[in-house]
């Protein structure tokens, strides 16, 4: 740095009257200013720190720094204080681009950053009002009952670490010494269900091999470290017997000495307190306190009466910790919000100019249309029916209870409603027919409970389309609350039946699903009347403007590209009990059933034809394979196709996955025309856990390759084809434990 800019940056700070201490000099480097910071604070400061996860820090007016807020939920949007309600993440994941996940971060987090500037002037430090975001969630999603399924990337751990890595990468920022908000990838680790049912979470232990543990349930964490994130939050779970937050394994071993992690990690709220209540591990705070710190958990996210990390102060008296260890973690945390600005002038962060004008600004709320409809997955559409136009429709039915209702297509962790910039089916695909007959069906809410059977057969009497809208919303799936089966809820099915048989014999009926986990729809993807299906998960604000530009293919990205992020079962009766956290039968990973729909399926207006496939054929082990292959659109639409690339290993000497997913692509690719696309399989991908628990090795050996629209020989395929080919690797070589 030259003279004139240290120059400038010392006569910027002394400008904003900031105390006179070293780790306000912006001259020193990062490292430099957190030493001087951390060395100032006695025992009792740090504890104000650390055991303030929730409910602001204390401020600690002798060194000017004021109190800081660390919750603040940013999944798709700013969820505490209000702004644009983006697609849900389990949506997100169907649009198979890191793109579009990309962007919905980067919105999220400059709306949350322009708040926090208008927050931090009026001296507000309350629930979300900081930076640092408890996002994204990157738990595998292992059961379709789940209650929290809707916040994940779905249920491949290599996908959702792509799309971990692109959310981080939106939501910090590329500013060379400012971060923009701050990521925390959770909940860490092996937490995917239960959440109620059929045993509380916040006792629950997951019992993971090893192997399942480091192929499926770490791998996403780890490709978040790689890209950056400032924070972990580790979970309610034990995992083998061993709470998450005191789990030195896992937030040391693991995280910090495999990884690197630099950060810091929170617990979920409670999780430490749990640690007594409900785990039963220990049965004292000093104990307790004392595990999690040596473990590595930073920062405990307690309730403000009863924080478990109030007890430092005794455990370092008692010798249980360290003072010197509570000093060192406290360093990422001073670290953190440095980099976020805070004791910086604000006129050198240019984030802190941004004003209040970019919450749910044209610009948001445009980028919430079309990401929604990146997200629609069209399910079946028997001769083409959809697209569908307007006009042509003289009286049409719009029936359901998630036909009309913002809060059952938003799904949970989103921004409050706006019903100024909210649409519902309803309120668009009305412009469908000349006269709409509308019944929700269900008295109440999604539970359907209370079924007006009478109000369904007279809406859909006499009509030229049916269109039903079911699903779930928060009130049946959502934090805390799992299903107990895929069946569509209460009298769901019996609308759906009804709405059928009662209407006309040649009318088309047309179901539109509102839900995270799959539902059972078999009747549905069966029967003849139902001419198509779309899943649209939970679209939020855009919801009824979405669905119709996808239903009429109006403007652009209007051709359905969505993927299914999880495979799609027939029944519950597929599905291994809840509380078993072998993958064995779970994802297509490792399936052992014909699902009803595959991962990665998602019909077109158009198709789409795969050739001239070229890769590597031979590589050293440890080395990438390069391919490419064309991509020709046969249609008169020109749209999105998806391009999945799959692996599996023909003669591998330790158990792998049946397939694995290695790399995507969504490309735009015009009517009639063709692409060369290009993709890698890196030599990462190729490795497997070795039975010594040793590390990651890449075995030589055959290996097949699959290049297509869809997952290799499925019985419901897409519009496009797949191709395969083998490769050889030679050698060995060992990657450690990465």
């Amino acid at each position: 740095m030259s003279t004139v800019c240290i120059f400038l940056l010392v006569f910027l700070t002394s400008c904003y009257g900031f105390p006179d201490f070293p780790f306000y000099n912006v001259s020193l480097t990062w490292d430099e200013r957190v030493d001087d910071l951390v060395s100032r604070l006695t025992i009792s400061e740090m504890v104000g720190q650390m055991s303030k996860g929730n409910g602001g820090t204390d401020a600690i007016p002798r060194l000017g720094i004021k109190p800081y807020e660390w919750w603040t939920e940013c999944l798709r949007g700013d969820v505490q204080q209000g702004g644009t309600g983006f697609a849900e993440s389990i949506g997100l994941a169907a649009a198979f681009s890191t793109d579009v996940i990309y962007d919905v971060a980067r919105a999220t987090a400059i709306e949350v950053r322009a708040k926090n500037t208008v927050f931090s002037k009026q001296g507000k430090y309350g629930l979300g009002t900081g930076l640092s975001c408890f996002s994204p969630v990157i738990n595998i999603m292992r059961d379709s009952r789940w209650g929290r399924n809707q916040e994940t990337y779905g249920e491949d751990p290599y996908f959702s670490g792509e799309y971990a890595a692109a959310f981080v990468q939106g939501l910090q920022g590329d500013h060379p010494r400012y971060i923009l908000t701050n990521a925390g990838c959770k909940h860490f680790d092996a937490y995917a269900g239960p959440e109620n049912d059929p045993v509380s979470r916040l006792g629950f232990n997951a019992e993971v091999s090893m192997r399942d543990w480091r192929t499926t349930f770490l791998p996403a964490f780890r490709s978040c470290i790689k890209a950056g994130s400032y924070n972990i939050m580790c979970s309610y779970y034990r995992i083998n017997g061993i709470p998450s937050c005191a789990n030195k394994e896992l937030l040391t071993d693991i995280l910090r000495n495999e990884w690197g992690f630099s950060g810091y990690v929170i617990s979920d709220a409670g999780a430490i307190e749990n640690i007594i209540l409900r785990h039963h591990y220990l049965n004292n705070s000093v104990d307790t306190v004392a595990a999690c710190i040596n473990a590595g958990c930073n920062i405990e996210l307690g309730h403000p009466t009863n924080n478990i990390y109030d007890s430092i102060g005794q455990a370092v008296s008692e010798g249980k910790i360290t003072e010197t260890r509570v000093r060192e973690l406290m360093k990422p945390v001073w670290y953190t919000r440095m980099k976020l600005g805070e004791f910086d002038p604000p006129e050198m962060n240019p984030y802190k100019q941004l004003n209040l004008s970019v919450v749910q600004s044209q610009e948001h709320r445009q980028l919430a249309i079309q990401t929604a409809m990146k997200t629609f997955v069209l399910l079946k559409n028997l001769n083409n029916f959809l697209p569908t136009k307007t006009g042509i429709f003289n009286k049409i039915a719009i029936v359901g209870p998630a036909a009309n209702d913002p809060h059952v297509q938003t799904g949970g962790y989103s921004p409050a409603v706006d019903p100024r910039y909210t649409t519902t089916p309803l309120m668009n695909l009305s412009r469908l027919g000349n006269t709409v007959q509308y019944s929700n069906g269900c008295t109440g809410n999604t539970t359907c409970i209370d079924y007006d059977q009478a109000g369904i057969i007279k809406a859909v009497d006499g009509v030229d389309l049916v269109i039903v809208c079911l699903g779930l919303g928060t009130v049946i799936e959502r934090e805390g609350h799992d299903r107990p089966n895929i069946d569509l809820p209460g009298k769901q099915l019996k609308l759906l039946q009804d709405a059928i048989s009662n209407s006309p014999a040649n009318t088309p009926v047309l179901l539109i699903l509102f839900n995270a986990g799959p539902v059972d729809i078999t009747l549905a993807d069966s029967n003849s009347r139902v001419v198509a299906i779309l899943e649209a998960f939970y679209p939020s604000q855009a919801t009824g403007e979405a669905l119709f530009n996808v239903l009429t293919m109006t403007g652009p990205n209007s051709v359905p590209a969505g993927r299914l992020p999880y495979t799609w079962p027939m029944s519950t009766d597929q599905l291994p009990p809840m509380v078993n956290y072998s993958m064995e039968g779970r994802t297509y990973r490792y399936i052992n059933y014909d699902p009803l729909y595959p991962y990665g399926y998602g019909l077109s207006y158009t198709s789409f034809t795969y050739s001239n496939l070229q890769f590597s054929q031979s590589i050293l082990a440890g080395n990438d394979v390069e391919g490419s292959v064309d991509v020709y659109n046969n249609g008169q639409i020109s749209a999105d196709e998806v391009i999945q690339v799959y692996i599996n290993w023909q003669n591998s000497p330790v158990p792998t996955p049946k397939l694995q997913l290695v790399d995507f692509k969504r490309q735009y690719i015009i009517a009639q025309n063709k692409i060369r696309v290009t993709f890698r399989v890196k030599g990462e991908s190729m490795a497997v856990w070795m039975e010594d628990n040793s590390g990651w090795m890449v075995y030589s050996g055959l290996y097949g390759l699959f290049v297509g629209g869809q997952q290799p020989n499925q019985n419901k395929t897409t519009n496009s084809n797949e191709l395969s080919g083998m490769f050889t690797v030679t050698n060995t070589r060992f990657l450690g434990r990465l």
